[in-house]
């Protein structure tokens, strides 16, 4: 029974290394991350991804207010 979980967090700390790398994210923070949380590290990467983006863009990527 503890190979199969062990399996599943090694699998998902490789993806989401690999979604980072993609990103442009630290990559070893979000291996360590997916290896220790497994697949509920997905939504915290999707919203730090967001954040990133969101800074890069800086007020290039502001709505108009009217």
């Amino acid at each position: 029974m503890v190979f199969p979980i062990v399996l599943f967090l090694v699998l998902s700390s490789f993806l989401l290394g690999q979604a980072a790398f993609n990103a442009g994210l630290p990559v070893k923070r979000w291996v360590v991350a997916g290896a220790l949380l497994g697949p509920a590290a997905y939504p915290l990467f999707n919203s730090h991804k967001q954040l990133a983006y969101r800074k890069a863009m800086g007020k290039q990527g502001a709505s108009i207010n009217m």
